[in-house]
């Protein structure tokens, strides 16, 4: 019973790091799916097998054609629809930029089929303190130093890195840095790293059977990310002496089957290298890993080339397509084997993949449909700058009213932990609508407020540091709408920064700073302000909710009139990090409109 309390509070740790962005779904009767197997994809009936085949040598064979393969399904032969060779020797294609920007870049980069992905898997709980770990850390550091390409994705995690802090980087000095610092644990619990290490001390005789499901859990978990992310071929280094007391051969049958459906090959590095004599269960687990997932085991005291033949299977690879000639949506496991009609090759692919029930593909359509982000949702989270950004400065734009006019406030700022030589000191900024320039100048303040009338307003600001020279060019487009357009509509929401007792105060007497961020910290305090306007706007009620970032609402938000607008009172101490949307709706007897604030607390 401890063991299985302390494995529902990994698994429940790993799911809260995972959906830090996600705030508590709404209450639904959703079909429960934590218990269905990854499926592997397919198209409308095309199954897709990447196939790795290399010389005596370790080197990629790429000058193989479609004739030279045959391929099986359950020892049915299929015959062979699409066919393409991947040569992927991580060696730039086009103009991308190579530097990983965020993680929604590393997501995209990722997805391509000439990009390689790695993850290096540092086993600490199953890696000596000592010599392995010494031995170990040098040869990767080296490694990662020499061995990749400049558009390779490369990431370093350990049992305890949540899958939300998995970062992907193509800078091989971050990476080095970060082998450097890992260490091996095996039998050190002191002291405990997190809240699952304290749980696992309340149950000292299990500990090791413990520890081994968190690596083991932790691994699936990682080979199903991967999977999300990328169709194609990914790799994982796995860093261990063994994998514990795993206490059931189903763990590792299971963990195979997911590498399958995930198309993640899992090679195994014994970091204790080359021992004579030594045999045992830790080893023949790591090689049936290894081998049931399309990959190899290495035990030798010279890992590097074992890593740099990893690297090297990685570079080219066959994408073969097929139709089953057997396609009934039974949920079975169908077994795929494909040979080379040549001598003297090494040919590697997944051994399988689960055939979907026509019952989980209606479950899955249900809770597709259920976790769809809005798009109006999705549309509100672009305007947040992404984490890493290079910009030097936040810009906010937006339609406003004044005096019953309509009118353009636009601010700027400084972008919080902007990384350039040169600091921003101003904006030149220029705003055109239908080619008439509404407002042209120097903008040394941190906001501008000027009239405007109906259509595109096409807003050009170029920010300059103080000698003048040119960082960065920023161009937006806002629309301000006829006041006939609509019978009801709201105005863009003007968010407001209180960082003081004094800034309070100020915003209490109705003064204050359009702010330019969308990025605060709990200590802050926020002010939306908004208004009404159409013929219905009179006799419009007003309310406002917070949302989480997959538009579910968290609780009502109070909002009051005060004269010409609208305000929501928001301070964020209660609010815990991530990122989170204020929605606003006017509502008349016939008549509806919304608008959306998105913002992320550090």
């Amino acid at each position: 019973m401890r063991i299985r309390l302390a494995v529902l509070l990994v698994l429940g740790l790993a799911t809260v790091a995972a959906g830090a962005r996600q705030e508590p779904p709404p209450s639904q009767n959703l079909p429960d799916t934590s218990q269905q197997p990854p499926v592997f994809r397919t198209g409308v009936s095309t199954v897709r097998v990447d196939v790795t085949v290399t010389d005596k040598a370790g080197t990629p064979v790429r000058t193989l054609t479609a004739d030279d393969f045959e391929l099986f399904e359950d020892d049915r032969p299929q015959a062979i629809t699409s066919f393409r060779l991947v040569d992927a020797t991580g060696a730039p294609t086009d103009d991308y930029s190579l530097a990983i920007r965020h993680a929604g870049h590393a997501a995209a980069e990722a997805a391509r089929d000439d990009v390689r992905v790695f993850v290096i898997f540092w086993d600490e709980y199953h890696i000596s303190e000592f010599a392995s770990s010494v031995r170990a850390r040098e040869q990767l550091k080296q490694f990662v130093m020499e061995a990749f390409g400049p558009t390779d994705l490369v990431a370093v995690v350990d049992p305890l890195t949540p899958l939300e802090s998995i970062r992907f980087t193509r800078d091989r000095r971050a990476l080095a840095e970060q082998i450097h610092a890992l260490k091996g644990r095996r039998g050190i619990y002191l002291p405990p790293r997190s809240r699952v290490e304290e749980e696992h001390l309340r149950s000292r005789r299990d500990v090791e059977q413990l520890r081994s499901q968190v690596t083991t859990s932790a691994l699936n978990a990682v080979v199903m990310h991967l999977g999300a992310i990328r169709e194609g071929r990914k790799s994982i280094i796995l860093m261990a002496e063994s994998l514990g007391p795993i206490g059931h051969t189903m763990v590792i049958s299971d963990l195979i089957r997911t590498a399958n459906h995930n198309n993640t090959a899992l090679y195994a590095f014994d970091p204790r290298g080359l021992q004579v004599g030594r045999s045992g269960m830790g080893g023949q687990v790591l090689r049936a890993l290894a081998v049931g997932s399309g990959a190899e085991a290495y035990a030798s005291n010279d890992m590097l080339r074992g890593l740099r033949r990893v690297v090297s299977r990685a570079s080219a690879y066959y994408l073969l397509g097929y139709e089953p000639t057997v396609n009934a949506m039974d949920g079975r496991f169908r077994k795929v084997h494909v040979r080379v009609n040549q001598r003297g090759v090494d040919v590697q692919a997944r051994s399988g993949y689960w055939q979907p029930h026509v019952n989980e593909l209606t479950r899955a359509e249900a809770v597709t449909a259920a976790s769809r982000i809005p798009t109006q949702v999705a549309s509100a989270l672009t305007q947040l700058t992404p984490q890493g950004s290079h910009r030097p400065i936040e810009l906010w734009a937006g339609f406003t009213s004044e005096e019953g006019e309509p009118a353009v406030t636009i601010a700027w700022a400084p972008r919080s932990g902007f990384s350039g030589s040169e600091e921003p000191a101003w904006i030149e900024l220029e705003a055109t609508i239908d080619g008439v320039t509404a407002y042209k100048g120097r903008l040394d303040a941190p906001s501008v407020s000027f009239p405007a009338t109906t259509g595109d307003v096409q807003i050009v600001a170029v920010t300059r540091n103080a000698h003048g020279d040119i960082l960065d060019r920023e161009q937006r487009t806002l629309g301000i709408p006829k006041p006939g357009d609509s019978a009801l509509a709201l105005s863009t929401p003007v968010v407001l920064r209180a960082r003081t007792p004094l800034e309070v105060k100020a915003l209490d007497a109705g003064t204050g700073t359009a702010a330019a961020t969308r990025e605060f910290v709990r200590t802050d305090r926020l002010r939306i302000r908004i208004a009404p306007f159409g013929l219905a706007a009179a006799g419009a009620t007003l309310k406002a909710a917070l949302l989480g970032a997959r538009g579910g609402r968290l609780v009502e938000l109070p909002i009051r009139a005060t004269g010409r607008y609208h305000e929501v009172d928001l301070p964020l101490g209660s609010i815990a990090q991530g990122e989170f949307l204020i929605r606003v709706e006017a509502l008349s007897a016939e008549h509806k409109a919304e608008a959306l604030v998105a913002f992320r607390v550090k």
